[in-house]
């Protein structure tokens, strides 16, 4: 992780917006609630970082229970997995996965051919019924992008050199990462 400067709450949601308008027609848009996510995270930290984060970074941030936008099939637990387990847990189940979770497929599929945006992540998980039964350690965990990140590494589009774009809620110790 490469840190680049502190930001105001004001410029998270500004580009949070830029990104993710309330008001897209697409499936299942859950951009109002990604934005419920950011505002808890504001209340419970009042802290923000913009960041450039590698492959890694991204292979171990930690996702919360997802049902996969309303399908049939848990793709993430409620005691949640790394990005990089969810996408070993998806290449296991995906035929039947993309019968039982429509919505949820179609998102990761045309995140293939999406370019990086900024991620959206904490320190810590979030005081959320998605996130209360969390018991991996970790340093970052998602606020918004969960389609997008497994979709990056699920899609081979993670190379070593990536480096992507996030706003972090929380402390970070700049010492011990760059």
């Amino acid at each position: 992780m490469l840190y680049i400067r502190k930001v105001t709450f004001d410029q998270v949601l500004k580009q949070f917006w830029l990104e993710h308008p309330l008001d897209a027609t697409h499936e299942k848009n859950t951009n109002q609630e990604a934005e419920e996510l950011l505002i808890i995270a504001e209340k419970l930290f009042h802290e923000w970082s913009s960041v450039l984060l590698d492959r890694q970074d991204i292979l171990h941030t930690i996702l919360p229970w997802h049902l996969g936008c309303n399908g049939k099939m848990t793709l993430v637990p409620k005691s949640g997995l790394t990005v990089q387990q969810t996408v070993k847990r998806l290449i296991k189940i995906q035929d039947i996965y993309s019968q039982e979770n429509i919505v949820c497929s179609h998102k990761i599929a045309k995140m293939k051919h999406s370019e990086f945006t900024p991620l959206f992540l904490s320190t810590q998980p979030i005081f959320h019924e998605d996130y209360s039964e969390i018991n991996i350690p970790g340093n970052l965990f998602h606020l918004d992008g969960l389609h997008r990140m497994v979709s990056w590494e699920f899609h081979g589009m993670l190379k070593e050199n990536v480096q992507v774009q996030a706003y972090i809620a929380g402390k970070l110790n700049y010492n011990s990462r760059n």
